[in-house]
């Protein structure tokens, strides 16, 4: 097969290179857009937080075997962490491997927060686009009856708001699937079938995932949302090629992104069109302001997202705090926090291991 590929790769070559060019643009005024310019670094007394989370799982006849992590660094003279993981069964699915994905979600979101409100932290520094969790549309729920759906929204998410309004003093972990246990007795469709509860629990997952924003935004003045990649096309709307990508081949020197304006470009959650289950005119009341970033020459784009709508000079602020204590053009607490919390494959084999589970995964005999 790999011959084949290696003889499809000669064939293809030329007609590969010239379709690439077709992603090139040129003679672009990407001055319009960019600000050469240094901001100093922060230099004030700040305690400064950032989190990153992880995920591996294991694929079995019967099941998935995963493993969550997410971790807080915290610094200020010293550095200190909250940690939080899980081990857990999921059963098969089609929405299996996107219920993992939303459970490291979930614990990258709640430890956050968790963070905020036990330590006097100034700015938490989040990895990733907390703007993309709330314009993405999901269909959570749109198998379940509405008259269903109203029913588990009044009889869940106040339970959820009090286990995340006293998040500071327990352990982070997925509580959908004790609510769920709860419900039973109280929501026929639920013990209908098996298929039904796991629907439910899906959809009450995605639904503790909301309300965990929703109680993280509300500290939305300390939060600076860090994407290292981005599809967007905020600035070039017109273009097929991202922002990011823009930005990293026509720039090399240390600036920061700006609209052909001079102003700060916005984007308001509002304008995505989607209606929320949950606090629907708070997440649509929300604007994000948007720019790019390089904190090191000949260094890596990063996209920065706050989730308000801020001045040129607070943007110019928070490059200056985010500047400070960089390696290779990225904020050294996020770097960190990501290799302390990493999950690799041969973690995930080793657990199996530990936990005792031989079951085959189907890929043995390979």
């Amino acid at each position: 097969m790999l011959e084949s590929l290696y003889t499809e790769a000669i064939k293809k070559k030329g007609t590969i290179h010239d379709k690439i060019k077709e992603y090139e643009i040129s003679n672009y005024n990407i001055s319009d857009f960019w600000n050469d310019e240094k901001i100093p670094v922060s230099n004030d007394s700040l305690t400064i937080a950032a989190g990153d989370g992880s995920k591996h799982e294991k694929k079995f006849l019967s099941f998935y075997f995963y493993a969550i992590s997410s971790i807080s660094l915290i610094y200020n003279s010293k550095l200190s962490k909250i940690e939080s993981s899980e081990i857990n069964t999921i059963p098969h699915s089609n929405f299996a491997k996107d219920r993992i994905r939303n459970y490291m979600g979930l614990f990258e979101v709640k430890n956050a927060l968790k963070t905020i409100k036990s330590h006097n932290i100034d700015y938490y520094l989040y990895d990733g686009s907390l703007s993309g969790d709330l314009i993405r549309p999901s269909p959570i729920g749109k198998d379940i009856p509405q008259d269903v759906r109203f029913d588990i929204l009044d009889l869940a998410e106040e339970k959820i708001n009090e286990e995340l309004g006293s998040i500071e003093n327990h352990d982070i972990g997925v509580f959908s699937s004790k609510i769920v246990n709860k419900l039973k007795n109280r929501v026929s469709y639920i013990n209908s079938s098996h298929s039904n509860q796991l629907i439910v629990e899906n959809y009450l997952e995605n639904i503790e995932k909301l309300l965990s924003l929703f109680n993280l935004l509300k500290y939305k003045d300390k939060i600076i949302a860090i994407s290292k990649t981005s599809i967007a096309n905020d600035y070039f709307k017109e273009s097929n090629i991202p922002d990011m990508a823009i930005f990293d081949k026509y720039t090399r020197n240390v600036g920061y992104s700006t609209s052909s304006s001079k102003n700060p470009i916005y984007i308001n959650i509002d304008d995505s069109k989607r209606e929320f289950p949950v606090k629907n005119d708070f997440f649509k009341s929300l604007v994000f302001t948007i720019f790019y970033v390089r904190l090191e020459e000949n260094k890596n784009i990063l996209k920065i997202e706050l989730p308000y709508k801020a001045t040129n000079s607070k943007i110019k602020e928070i490059i200056g705090i985010i500047s400070r204590d960089c390696t290779d053009g990225y904020p050294y607490l996020l770097k960190k926090a990501h290799h302390e919390v990493v999950i690799k494959r041969s973690d995930i084999e080793q657990l199996s291991k530990i936990i005792g589970i031989y079951e085959k995964s189907g890929r043995e005999m390979l």
